[in-house]
């Protein structure tokens, strides 16, 4: 038997799903957790496929996410109604949800939850969230709080998160965690889908969320700069970075340009933005996303070396896939290539949430890597 096993099943029918879900069971010793991911017309009744799930996976943790699609090590379906997931032995798992009115009311619930949850140990979180009227600032509970630093996730279709827990007592909320204990704490690498326009370069003046300078220069006029070699008028994204790129592959945060200032010339980015920081600006590119995420992947294997990953999450964004490559499961086939048949599940998602700088921080067009391994 495995340590771990994922599953898909492209079905309409809730019974269908969670008999998909059984069948994967017997494969893993004791299951301990399950994270499932769901799409198409399977979301519309949520409340019957959390009924199925729960009488298909008795005494097994599972939480359940909604996405534009899912995806395991086989492949990526995109664009029709699925189920995938996966589930590992080891370790324990809990899951918790939080009902509220607002995004924000949420992740303050979620911290709050997470923090009488994390006092004495620092469990793995995998949380997902709604996304209607979710923003970068969002998260700041989780950084005043003392909560878990591993903790990753992703925005959902506008579905709640649904947890199920080893009584078979079935929740949901605006916001939901899958935490788990006794598994070695996971690596987790970023991989955004842009190409540079620009050197990354230090941000000098800033009015709360508007950059007004960067490096002295103004920085409307750095944008226009840059877009003036631009055909087609592609969407420019502002990339924000804390690290040196000159020590290696730097971790990068895509911000929307939300505006701009033409007495000031400047452009408002975030809140996140602070004199120092460096930001450059980009696009989508299909080629600079397959070679990066082939370096994240790289990276994370290397990382874990040495404790043989046991399983993998997978988070990537709904503007990944086939509408940015022109062809299907071009990253399942790059995660295949460097971790071969090792359980892997995830699903498209409006957003991602990953660390950087040492905190979660909220990330777009980007793909999250986890890899989980048993304590060495």
């Amino acid at each position: 038997m495995a340590g771990a096993t994922s599953f898909v099943v492209q079905t309409r029918s809730a019974a269908r799903a969670a008999r998909e879900l059984a069948s994967a069971l017997p494969r893993v010793p004791r299951p301990a957790g399950a994270l499932v991911f769901a799409s198409g017309s399977l979301t519309d009744g949520a409340a019957e496929l959390a009924q199925e799930l729960a009488k298909a996976a008795p005494g097994v943790p599972l939480l359940v996410a909604s996405g534009a699609g899912v995806l395991t090590e086989r492949g990526e379906v995109e664009n029709d109604s699925a189920l995938a997931g996966v589930v590992w032995a080891g370790g324990r798992s809990e899951v918790l949800s939080v009902a509220a009115g607002g995004a924000d009311e949420a992740m303050e619930g979620l911290a709050r939850a997470l923090s009488d949850r994390s006092a004495t140990s620092a469990p793995t979180a995998l949380v997902f969230v709604r996304p209607d009227g979710f923003s970068p600032s969002s998260l700041e509970p989780l950084w005043s709080t003392r909560v878990t630093p591993n903790l990753l996730g992703a925005g959902t279709t506008d579905v709640d998160p649904i947890c199920i827990d080893a009584e078979g007592r079935v929740s949901s909320g605006r916001a939901a965690a899958l935490l788990i204990r006794g598994l070695s704490a996971p690596v987790i690498r970023t991989s955004p889908a842009c190409r540079l326009l620009s050197p990354l370069r230090r941000i000098t003046e800033t009015r709360g969320a508007l950059v007004t300078q960067i490096e002295g220069e103004p920085a409307l006029e750095a944008l226009s700069a840059v877009g003036e070699s631009l055909a087609g008028q592609p969407l420019v994204f502002a990339v924000l970075s804390d690290d040196d790129p000159a020590e290696g592959r730097p971790e990068l945060l895509i911000r929307a340009v939300q505006g701009v200032d033409p007495v000031r010339r400047g452009l408002l980015i975030s809140d996140e933005v602070r004199e120092g920081t460096l930001m450059a600006f980009a696009v989508r590119d299909a080629a600079r996303a397959r070679t990066d995420l082939e370096a994240a992947a790289r990276d994370a294997l290397r990382t874990a070396a040495g404790a043989a990953p046991r399983f993998g999450i997978y988070v990537s964004c709904a503007g990944r896939g086939a509408a940015l490559y022109g062809s299907p499961d071009v990253d399942t086939k790059i995660l295949r290539g460097r971790f071969g048949e090792m359980p892997f599940a995830g699903l498209a998602s409006s957003f991602e949430i990953a660390p950087h700088a040492g905190r979660a921080s909220l990330q777009l067009y980007t793909g999250v890597i986890a890899l989980f391994s048993a304590p060495s």
